[in-house]
């Protein structure tokens, strides 16, 4: 009979090391880079991420699944289990969130809805550009650089894109806004061709 520490040890070490080689193989076999990043908004694109909100000192996570087309935008967004939990729809019509219950709350634009239904408001009209790396050709902006990363200021918030290692759309990007910060982070990118 097998030494049973020493046993349950070795099995157990094999275990993680072929869990550990599977994570591996599979990160290396699904990673596909940024595409390259638009001059302009594109007529259609979509992204999932994941976003980390800190809003008067609390915490809310999501994931999402974006897409744009034309003047609209649909966001659904998820809980960790991939669960759509609410949806976002915006257009020049106005703006609709359906909630966890599958109510329906409707304002004529999405910044007065978020903040009405979740106490601040989300800067989903720069956003849409602001997740490709442009500024909101309709407002006012800056450009800074810092510490290798881009600063865009627009609208009162402040987006920061870190140190860009290649001419892709943004993987990774943050916002401030007086004590409101969201963290966001972008993959599977899809971009119509210009």
């Amino acid at each position: 009979m097998p030494n049973k520490p020493g046993y349950l040890r070795m099995f157990f070490q094999r275990t993680i090391a072929a869990i550990a080689a599977l994570f591996l193989m599979s990160a290396c076999a699904s990673y596909k880079p940024a595409p390259a990043a638009p001059s302009s908004l594109p007529s259609q694109y979509s992204v999932s991420g994941r976003v980390a909100v800190n809003a008067a000192g609390k915490g809310y996570n999501a994931r999402f699944n974006w897409a744009h087309q034309d003047q609209q935008d649909r966001v659904d967004i998820s809980n960790p289990l991939g669960q759509v939990v609410a949806r976002l729809e915006m257009a020049p019509e106005g703006a609709r969130f359906f909630d966890t219950d599958g109510q329906l709350h409707v304002a004529d634009d999405i910044e007065s809805l978020s903040e009405r239904e979740l106490g601040w408001r989300l800067p989903a009209a720069g956003l849409r550009y602001w997740l490709l790396g442009l500024a909101d050709p309709t407002h006012a902006a800056s450009w800074q650089e810092e510490g290798g990363a881009r600063i865009l200021l627009q609208d009162g918030w402040r987006i920061q894109y870190p140190v860009v290692t290649n001419a892709g759309a943004p993987d990774k990007l943050s916002l401030k806004r007086n004590d409101l910060e969201v963290r966001i982070a972008l993959y599977d990118w899809q971009l119509a061709p210009q």
